[in-house]
């Protein structure tokens, strides 16, 4: 499971980056149904078949899907910005807008713990969640904090958090950094709340909210904060149409919403049963692959799959001011492509990569530099990779990424 989640954050995502992107471009038409059924298509069985192999793995004999989730702490200097529904590919987009604002990024990923909603989550998420344990009841899927057994709210979350020195900002403030102290915490956007209210027309909303994200954390790193560290509590799964409906029986179910149910007592459903983070020895029931305990849902989660379960985890600081790029040519012979730039970056180079962020993924023989026209030549020396997806990356003389371009070696660009 952990060498499946690191995989879909290293190359996955882009899968579902896709077909968000398909999504977003469909203008109210003739045509709409018609492409919003060719994604689909595409689409489905990808994720469908990523989501059963996730599962089987989490419910192998020895697996602890407990073990592999973690908590946020918090950092002197460290702004801890949250983002509710920030699924990985955006965390990956907000990464690439920060970076061509000159803005250090570094875009690592954690796990959520399951289910994958926001009751269970947001507790991890949070510098909190040591005050945190099991409830007498998973029903509304909301761990305990520690001291009254009271719900782990929002609100008493902040408490927890004011109490140990963290800064709790309100919405729309921007905290100003302080010498010492335990850091702070924000929350901003609306993803996931979108999500639920448009479906499959968040696609054409996440764009603004990425932005505002980036925006955000502009505005901390301009007041001072050494690091702002953007964090979420979950994924979702989101497909035109709807996910395909599994039917589980209400009596064998305390509580039963589009992804997850609280198991009852002894209860044995017919689907995925995981133990509850919070506390193991209650089970949650989860749809086998990309299915939903209700009908006619595109935008949901708190089920097992990487899209809910893969989160992103990044750091951001104030860098240098970026130079921009564009590819706007790629062209193969055989084994040697010729890429062609426009750029004012001085000293920019291209390389081919299997992994845009990693430098040693590399398949070029050498790393080569524009020439006065804006164009380079690379050279794959192995022929092994042809027909390899790869991309082509445009960095500047601090190796930072400009701009990237997917190609098929040996093919076209």
């Amino acid at each position: 499971a952990e060498a499946l989640a690191a995989d879909y954050a290293a190359e996955g995502w882009r899968c579902d980056r896709a077909a968000l992107e398909a999504l977003a471009r469909l203008d109210p038409g003739a045509g709409r149904g018609l492409v919003a059924d060719v994604a689909r298509a595409l689409y489905e069985p990808w994720l469908a078949r990523a989501a059963r192999r996730f599962q089987d793995l989490l419910c192998a004999g020895d697996a602890d899907p407990g073990a592999l989730a973690g908590g946020v702490d918090a950092e002197p200097g460290v702004c801890i910005l949250f983002v509710d529904g920030l699924r990985f590919d955006l965390g990956a987009m907000l990464g690439e807008r920060l970076e061509a604002r000159g803005v250090r990024v570094r875009l690592g990923h954690r796990m959520a713990p399951i289910p994958t909603v926001t009751a269970t989550a947001k507790p991890l998420a949070s510098p909190a969640h040591a005050a945190c344990g099991g409830a007498a009841s998973a029903e509304e899927f909301r761990p305990a904090v520690s001291g009254g057994g009271r719900p782990a709210t929002a609100e008493r979350l902040r408490g927890v958090m004011a109490q140990r020195g963290v800064v709790v900002a309100e919405a729309g403030e921007t905290p100003m950094a302080l010498d010492g102290g335990a850091g702070a915490w924000m929350e901003t956007a609306e993803i996931d709340a979108l999500g639920h209210a448009l479906g499959a027309g968040l696609a054409r909303q996440v764009d603004a909210e990425v932005d505002a994200v980036a925006d955000r954390v502009d505005a901390l790193l301009a007041a001072g904060w050494r690091k702002v560290r953007v964090v979420t509590d979950h994924g979702w799964l989101l497909l035109a149409g709807g996910l395909p409906r599994v039917d589980l029986p209400p009596s064998l179910v305390e509580t039963k919403w589009s992804r997850c149910a609280a198991v009852r007592g002894g209860s044995e459903p017919a689907v995925p049963t995981y133990p509850w983070y919070w506390d193991p020895a209650l089970r949650i029931a989860s749809p086998p692959g990309i299915g939903a305990f209700r009908a006619g849902m595109e935008y949901a989660h708190g089920g097992v799959s990487p899209q809910e379960c893969v989160l992103p985890d990044l750091v951001a600081e104030r860098g240098a001011a970026a130079a921009a790029a564009r590819i706007t040519g790629v062209a193969w012979r055989g084994m040697r492509c010729r890429v062609a730039v426009e750029t004012g970056a001085p000293g920019a180079q291209v390389d081919l990569r299997l992994n845009r962020r990693q430098a040693d993924s590399s398949i070029a023989a050498a790393v080569r530099a524009l020439d006065d026209s804006g164009e380079a030549s690379l050279v794959v020396a192995d022929d092994e990779h042809e027909g390899a997806a790869a991309l082509v990356v445009v960095l500047d003389e601090a190796g930072r990424v400009l701009d990237d371009r997917p190609t098929t070696v040996g093919d076209g660009g």
